[in-house]
């Protein structure tokens, strides 16, 4: 265990410091109102990703792995598929920039292009993934992390360009930098894409369809609940309110992200092996280990953020409006929660149907937009991460009664 955290820390360290330095300078430099105009328009290119082509990416990373003779096909059906849904989302969010957004031409452009790219990025780490090429796939992460801070960075303080496009141009260049490295570089054992022809077959299709669209729908419905209250607050309060309270929600999301997301990974495999060796009480004692663990993080990341917080959010972010205990505790608590509810999602899926976990986040989502909606008029930005709170405590609360209800399952 300490072996494979060490292992991810290391390798996730730097990006991880790039993702929050953007944040800091996206908010600091381009203020509340442009970082809430691309946080909307980030999380429309987000959930249209997610719905025409994560079920093509949770598909490459299951299937190419078990089929070893056939790679060279399948590698370009999926490559064709990449290339319809690099399409089909590009024009979707060209449409919602056009009649929601009402963008102009170059930061349309820039929107469609960060849309475009972001597939066949995706593609690409999915494929060195599942031939185990780490190292390949560190690289190219590296590159679009790098090149995303070089271009953010010139922009902001060369070119003084201190508005949203900035930062699509910056996301860009970053996959364009990595599909760049990708190119020039070959991987020894991994098949030769032929893009000049089309790949299309409706069996296999329907295949991809029926491996990712349950994990597509979940992470579609998980993106609409970080998303829904920064829509609902810019209709109520402008994009002012809305992109300071993104701003606090991001930063606080990554950060719980990175320092919990070693626990999962370290731990979800432990809770698998245990389960299909028929030792189902011993699996359970892995998840209690873990959310223990999960426990502690919570509470040195806590005392951490307590101590530093009117640092970060007064003056790093440059929002004292929103140093608030009703505001940061709320979504802090609530980020862990959502980690918390992974681990205890990862020990269900072994014996309910993922429909289970499916319907509890899409009700989840429903609620939590019927209650931003409800309670954003009368009270304001608070209202939404207490709402964050709640949401995370019912869908962790859901599976905790799954998990009751499912105990005689476990000693059987």
């Amino acid at each position: 265990m300490k072996k494979e955290v060490i292992t991810y820390l290391s390798g996730r360290f730097v990006p991880a410091i790039v993702n929050l330095a953007v944040v800091i300078l996206a908010i600091r430099y381009l203020g509340p109102v442009e970082y809430g105009r691309y946080s909307l328009l980030l999380y429309t290119v987000l959930i249209t990703v997610t719905l025409t082509f994560h079920g093509i990416q949770v598909s490459i990373l299951k299937f190419l792995g078990h089929a070893s003779r056939e790679n060279q096909i399948a590698d370009n059906r999926f490559y064709t598929l990449t290339f319809f849904s690099a399409i089909i989302s590009t024009l979707i969010v060209v449409l919602v920039g056009v009649f929601y957004f009402h963008l102009l031409t170059v930061e349309l452009g820039l929107v469609a292009l960060f849309t475009f790219l972001n597939h066949f990025y995706l593609f690409h780490m999915a494929v060195l993934q599942v031939h185990h090429r780490n190292i390949r796939n560190a690289l190219m992460e590296g590159m679009a992390q790098v090149v995303t801070l070089v271009v953010l960075l010139t922009g902001l303080f060369f070119f003084r360009w201190h508005a949203a496009p900035l930062m699509f141009l910056a996301l860009a260049g970053g996959l364009a930098g990595a599909l760049l490295l990708r190119l020039i570089t070959r991987v020894k054992g991994l098949v030769n894409l032929d893009r000049t022809k089309l790949y299309w077959d409706a069996r296999f299709v329907g295949k991809v369809f029926d491996y990712g669209y349950g994990l597509a729908l979940w992470l579609f419905f998980s993106h609409l609940i970080m998303a829904a209250d920064r829509f609902v607050l810019t209709g109520y309060l402008g994009y002012h309110d809305s992109g300071s309270y993104a701003a606090i929600k991001d930063l606080i999301s990554k950060a719980v992200i990175f320092t919990t997301l070693p626990i999962y990974l370290s731990y979800q495999s432990k809770i698998a092996d245990r389960w299909h060796s028929h030792h189902k009480e011993e699996a359970w004692s892995v998840v209690k280990e873990a959310i223990s663990f999960q426990v502690l993080v919570c509470i040195l990341v806590f005392i951490v953020f307590m101590v530093i917080k009117s640092m970060i959010i007064s003056r790093l972010l440059n929002i004292p409006e929103m140093e608030q205990w009703g505001i940061y505790l709320p979504l802090l608590i609530g980020g862990f929660l959502w980690q918390t509810a992974l681990l205890l999602q990862r020990f269900l899926e072994l014996f309910y149907k993922p429909l289970y976990m499916l319907v509890a986040i899409g009700a989840c989502a429903l609620i939590n937009i019927v209650l931003n909606l409800v309670m954003i008029p009368y009270y304001g930005i608070v209202a939404s991460p207490v709402i964050m709170l709640g949401t995370a405590m019912l869908y962790t609360g859901f599976l905790s009664l799954l998990l009751v209800t499912g105990r005689k399952r476990l000693l059987e």
